[in-house]
């Protein structure tokens, strides 16, 4: 079963700050060990740690290389360029469009760095995406309509996988 951490995963597991999940991420480690689940997640990740502060960015980093990573997939596509000009000057200017699935995400209510894990999660074929996100969590069954992607806390993860 392959599983997406979100940012807020990886730091818990770095911190170990988010109490109610504490035991429940060590059970997934530990299954992860067993072969029982394969844990990913993205440079997006990598991202968001970089803008941390303060001696525990070191430990989500750390954590964060520890884990398998999938390329991250654009969610936008350029589909032209728009040019303009006369005699003094010339503007040229991209013309992106948003991919289906990732707009989808955001008309959900998802915001946008949450929307891009959730875009390249399921680009990847990832059949959870595991995160303590509360606007997430309350998405979740449109998500899972949407893309087929399981978005749930991991207490709710190894307790239905009975680890």
């Amino acid at each position: 079963m392959k599983t997406y951490l979100d940012n807020n995963v990886v730091s818990a597991i770095a911190k170990d700050d988010t109490a109610t999940e504490s035991d429940a991420l060590d059970r997934l480690l530990a299954a992860q060990d067993a072969g029982k689940v394969e844990l990913v997640t993205s440079e997006i990740t990598l991202d968001e740690i970089r803008q941390y502060s303060g001696p525990q960015r070191k430990p989500v980093e750390r954590t964060y290389r520890l884990l398998a990573k999938v390329p991250v997939v654009r969610w936008d596509e350029l589909i032209g360029m728009h040019s303009h000009g006369d005699a003094r000057t010339w503007i040229t200017s991209p013309l992106v469009q948003n991919r289906p699935l990732y707009d989808s995400l955001l008309k959900l209510g998802v915001k946008t760095i949450d929307a891009q894990h959730l875009f390249v999660a399921a680009t990847h074929a990832c059949t959870v995406f595991l995160t303590c996100d509360g606007g997430v969590l309350a998405r979740a069954k449109g998500i899972r309509e949407l893309c087929g992607v399981a978005v749930q806390k991991p207490s709710v993860l190894v307790v239905h996988e009975g680890w």
